[in-house]
């Protein structure tokens, strides 16, 4: 992404895995990593950008940081970071998740210097269960995550920018 630039590429998977879509999208915020990396991984200021978490828990900041999350769409979950490199890059998986429509799910989020700002890329993959109307339901999840991701991460940069 050049300067200033955005954008959100969708992939659906085309590997044995028909029920699994990653989301890809970037935004340019003008503010240090720094500052991005520590409003966005800070969990009280979750459900003041991202309109999906209703709420959430840290559970444990070391060895490795884990997350209790609920979202809309009945949907609960575990976050378990794998990588935890601020102000560079972080990983996690979904562990424990009640939901009626997600098997698994897990992501990567990159900041990177760009143009005296912040890139912030967020990568999140998310497996459904099977059932019978996944093939008719997958455009309408695709679009759904599409636009949670870009409006989060539109809302995160308005307030991140305002700091």
């Amino acid at each position: 992404m050049g300067a200033g630039e955005e954008g959100c590429i969708i992939i659906i998977s085309e590997n044995k895995m028909k029920n699994s879509m990653t989301i890809k999208y970037s935004i340019l915020i003008t503010k240090p990593r720094e500052v991005v990396w520590d409003y966005t991984q800070n969990y009280e200021y979750r459900t003041k950008w991202d309109s999906a978490v209703l709420d959430t828990s840290v559970i444990q900041t070391e060895p490795e940081r884990v997350v209790r999350v609920k979202t809309k769409g009945r949907t609960k979950m575990t976050f378990v970071y794998k990588l935890d490199d601020r102000p560079n890059k972080t990983s996690l998986a979904g562990r424990e998740i009640e939901s009626p429509f997600i098997e698994s799910a897990g992501g990567s989020w990159t900041y990177e210097d760009q143009s005296g700002g912040t890139l912030w890329t967020q990568t999140n993959t998310i497996i459904f269960k099977n059932s019978i109307l996944l093939p008719l339901l997958l455009p309408l999840y695709k679009m759904m995550f599409q636009n949670q991701t870009k409006q989060a991460m539109k809302k995160a940069k308005g307030l991140i920018e305002k700091l």
